[in-house]
């Protein structure tokens, strides 16, 4: 086994006019190009996931006041995000199977398919099913959030979403953030009726997907991990009548993806994860917030609209200490 590894490796990497260098690097580039087009979404999704939500009001926290709060989330995912059209005409060694040139598959967010690729490596041939979606409408999760009241109008904020499974989908993320109350420092402000604040937040979230297995020959692919960060920079106003606070913000987000693809075959995961780093990338978007929060006692309940690429719909229920 030792013996045709380093055959492999030779081959693979130092010999690339080799028939089988050339076969799959061409197979490499074309799954390369279809797990960028199959993830996209699913990260673009996740961006506005971890963005909504951070505040029900823009006025300052009492200094110390523990405001706990448990979120229930639901994400709408459009149909135009959910599946994509290929094309052979994009891929080098692989093919649609039949007579179709052109063939709509799922994304992550999609549902199933009934799309089978097919290609070769020298005289192997191969063939695999294009993967399922997660197959929702709506991606719904929740979410546990802490705001603690510090200095000068200050709050820190933490949340944190226990691992979420829908089909074979699994999602997990933390952040912590800094609220800041502006209008402390503009004269005459008369903040018992109108606030201004500054947000800036870290996220760090994990989406795992896992599909049919793949056979590729060298080895089987069944899994994709994306491992994003974002940080949120976001200006809010908020508008007390009697017990209603309401708030409208805009933010921009700033965020980072990797990738990794599960499966058995050392050699094939190598050169896949390897090439997968092509597709890390800094993309930036901008998004709005409309909020409503209601207050009785030290309870008070919230809703939050994120709309964008995506709209993202919060429910909270806190409780202040």
């Amino acid at each position: 086994m030792q013996i045709l590894m380093r055959r492999l490796l030779f081959i693979i990497f130092i010999s690339p006019a080799n028939g089988l260098s050339q076969d799959l690097d061409n197979l490499v580039g074309d799954l390369i190009y279809l797990t960028g087009k199959y993830v996209e979404p699913a990260a673009q999704a996740t961006i506005y996931q971890s963005s909504s939500g951070w505040f029900k009001t823009a006025k300052a926290q009492e200094l110390w006041d523990l405001d706990i709060s448990f979120q229930a989330n639901a994400l709408f995912l459009p149909k135009n995000k959910r599946n994509i059209s290929v094309s052979e005409s994009e891929l080098v060694n692989l093919g649609i199977q039949g007579d179709q040139t052109t063939a709509n598959i799922p994304t992550a967010l999609g549902g199933e398919s009934d799309v089978v690729f097919e290609g070769f490596i020298e005289e192997d041939a191969l063939e695999f099913d294009a993967p399922e979606g997660l197959n929702q409408s709506v991606f719904n999760y929740f979410q546990l959030q802490a705001s603690l009241g510090l200095w000068k109008g200050t709050s820190l904020i933490t949340r944190y979403s226990p691992k979420v499974k829908i089909n074979k989908t699994h999602f997990q993320i933390f952040g912590v953030g800094l609220q800041h109350n502006i209008s402390q420092w503009i004269p005459n402000a008369d903040a018992t009726k109108f606030n201004l604040a500054a947000l800036v937040s870290y996220s760090n979230y994990k989406v795992s997907d896992e599909f049919s297995p793949a056979n590729l020959v060298l080895g089987t692919i069944n899994a994709i991990d994306v491992k994003g960060e974002s940080y949120l920079f976001t200006i809010l106003g908020s508008k007390s009548v009697n017990k209603f606070d309401f708030t409208a913000a805009i933010g921009v987000t700033s965020s980072t993806f990797s990738y990794t693809i599960g499966g058995d075959g050392e050699l094939l995961l190598l050169v896949l994860n390897t090439a997968l780093t092509t597709l890390e990338d800094n993309e930036t978007n901008l998004k709005g917030d409309l909020g409503v929060n209601y207050n009785f006692s030290k309870f008070s309940i919230n809703s939050n609209i994120t709309f964008g690429r995506f709209t993202n719909v919060v429910l909270g229920f806190n409780y202040t200490i």
